[in-house]
Parts: C-alpha cells; sequence; structure tokens
C-alpha cells in the first residue's frame, strides 16, 4: 500500500511547492497560533523582524472618545510576501512587482525561499532596490530569506514531544521537499574533481581551481581523483575568483565569493598560479575560481567499475554506511579509506 500524504505531489513544480508550503504553514497555525507564531519568528528574527500573530482579548478598554468598550478583541496588522524560487534565478524587476501587494500594514516583510541560501551580491542587490522602493512609496517592507531546509529545521524546534500530528505532518513535507530535490544536501556532498599531475600541488596549497565559466553544484567538501581513486578531502572554506597578471606579478580581480582572504591564500594562489604554467603549462592570466580547504586529508576511496572518472561526480555521504553528519573531513577521509565503489 502507498503511503498516505499531507502534501500533494503532482501539479506544475513551482505551483505545487508554494501550495504545500503554505499549507504547512496553515496547519500549523490551526493546530497552535502559539507555535506558529514561535515558528515564523524563528524564521525572521534573524534579520531583526518580529511578528505578534496572535489575537488579543481586552474587557473594559476605553477609547480616544472617553467611551468604555464592554470587550476588545484585536490583532496586529501584518502581511507576509512569500516568493518561492527552485532554481535560484534572480530576476530582480519580477521581485519589485511582488512589493506592490503591499498596502498599509503595520508590518510588511517579503520572504523569499529557496533551495540555496541567497548570495552575497544579489541579498545586498536586492536590499538596495528594496530601500529604493521604501523611499518612493512610503512603504516599510523588509526583506528576509531562508532556505526550505531551514523551513524543515525550524519547525522541528518548535514541536514538542507530544505533537504527534505535526511532526507527522513535517515529516511529509520534508519527504516532499527531497523528493522534488528543493532541499540543499551540500553539507553532505562531496565534489569528485580530476587532479591526475596536479595532485601534489593542489595538496601542498590546500586548494582546487578551475575557469570561472565552468559550471558547478555547491558542495561542503572537494575530493581529489586521480588513479581510479579518489585520495584526498577537504572542506570547502573559501570560494574566490582571480584573475591573475603575469607581468605585474599581481591579481587584475580578486572577488572573494565565500568565506573572507586572507594574505596567506592570496600567496597560495599565486605561488600556485605560477606553478601550474611552469610545470604545466596552463595560462597563467586564465579567469579562474579557486576553492580552497583548510587542509586535504589522505584517503583511498577505489573505483571499482571500469575505466576512469569521465568527469566530475558528486558523491552522497549520507548513502555511506557509518557516515554522521557531524563528522569532519578527517573523519570522513578515515571513513572512506579502504572502501570501494562502483559496480565490480
Amino acid at each position: 500500500m502507498s503511503d498516505v500524504h499531507y502534501f500533494p505531489r503532482y501539479s506544475q513544480k513551482e505551483n505545487m511547492v508554494t501550495n504545500n508550503t503554505l499549507l504547512l504553514f496553515n496547519r500549523l497555525y490551526q493546530n497552535s497560533p502559539h507555535k506558529f507564531t514561535l515558528f515564523i519568528n524563528s524564521i525572521l528574527e534573524k534579520d531583526g523582524e518580529e511578528l505578534n500573530t496572535t489575537v488579543n482579548f481586552r474587557q473594559q478598554e476605553r477609547s480616544r472618545s472617553g467611551r468604555v468598550a464592554d470587550g476588545i478583541i484585536s490583532q496586529d496588522s501584518f502581511k507576509v510576501v512569500i516568493e518561492t524560487k527552485l532554481y535560484g534565478q534572480q530576476h530582480i524587476d519580477q521581485i519589485i512587482g511582488h512589493w506592490d501587494a503591499f498596502e498599509k500594514e503595520d508590518n510588511q516583510v517579503f520572504l523569499w525561499i529557496n533551495k540555496e541560501p541567497i548570495t552575497k551580491d544579489y541579498y545586498h542587490e536586492i536590499i538596495d532596490h528594496l530601500v529604493d522602493y521604501n523611499n518612493k512609496n512610503g512603504t516599510k517592507i523588509s526583506f528576509v530569506s531562508t532556505t526550505f531546509k531551514e523551513i524543515c529545521y525550524t519547525f522541528r524546534e518548535i514541536l514538542l514531544e507530544y505533537d504527534i500530528e505535526m511532526q507527522t505532518l513535517i515529516e511529509d513535507y520534508e519527504k516532499f521537499c527531497n523528493e522534488s530535490g528543493i532541499i540543499d544536501n551540500k553539507d553532505n556532498k562531496v565534489r569528485v574533481v580530476l587532479t591526475g599531475s596536479t595532485f601534489d600541488e593542489n595538496v601542498k596549497h590546500k586548494l582546487y581551481f578551475h575557469p570561472q565559466e565552468r559550471g558547478y553544484q555547491n558542495t561542503r567538501y572537494i575530493g581529489l581523483y586521480r588513479s581510479k581513486a579518489i585520495q584526498a578531502i577537504g572542506e570547502i572554506s573559501n570560494i574566490i575568483d582571480v584573475k591573475y597578471e603575469e607581468e605585474s606579478d599581481d591579481f587584475v580581480s580578486y572577488k572573494d565569493i565565500t568565506g573572507r582572504s586572507n594574505q596567506d591564500i592570496k600567496d597560495r594562489i599565486k605561488e600556485v598560479t605560477k606553478e601550474s604554467k611552469n610545470k604545466y603549462g596552463y595560462p597563467a592570466e586564465e579567469e579562474r575560481r579557486f576553492f580552497v580547504v583548510e587542509d586535504f586529508y589522505k584517503t583511498n576511496y577505489k573505483k571499482m567499475s571500469k575505466g576512469g572518472l569521465a568527469g566530475v561526480r558528486y558523491l552522497d555521504l549520507s548513502e555511506i554506511k557509518d557516515y554522521r553528519e557531524d563528522m569532519n573531513a578527517m573523519e570522513i577521509a578515515a571513513l572512506l579509506n579502504g572502501k570501494e565503489w562502483g559496480i565490480k
């Protein structure tokens, strides 16, 4: 017998995700307005927002005219406009159009929900346009970004042991998110890259690079592959876009994508750029993206299927026996050491 689902699976994908997310919020509110208030403020609090979603009951309250009402039921005025994005699209004009949905609410929040955390540059682009929009329209909209993964985590955090119905609800929503591929599983993934002759330099300088225009999925770890095995694993601490000029022995452009560079990282990038040209003939002035790790840890995770690695591969650690999410790169390297993957 197939499982009974709280959340529909068959619809146009983005509409389905939005509808199911709103259904999750609504079911929690119907179950407990207090827990919903805790939940929504947990989502918003990191950006300084706080909403009061509860209904207030008061009696014998004097109005400005001096009359005393027997009782008053009131609720703060607020509006949260939600935009769900599944593929990291960045359409600023579309976002600005959504702000017209606000009117004269006391609290106005534009909530962006995405598969992956918003990038620093796009966040600042939105904020710049939002400040301009608020000034022109007399609104006070604030911007908050979150992910489907954070929603699941925050929802679970406000539940108690005896909230059986809500526990079952969030389990099905999380399962729906996983089936739809909208929960970012990057913390449990290793991006396996071909290194071959450059392996020693990668390990020595604690980094890997490729041309800037080459695409990639965000992962927490990077694995160096050579001779039919993953032979080193490191946790990514920085991603940096660089263009080096050989004549001046300096960077024409240098941009931190994630993390914050120091002089040691800059020196390592410069050194490996020179080495890669002198030893392997790589063009020194190519625009490159560098992935820097704290350290690479040696391992030997053997590929048993025929042939070498055709290109980049993504290893899901959650599928490895005895893996735990609290493991660090050194422990993961030890876990994989001597194990095999692929069909013999």
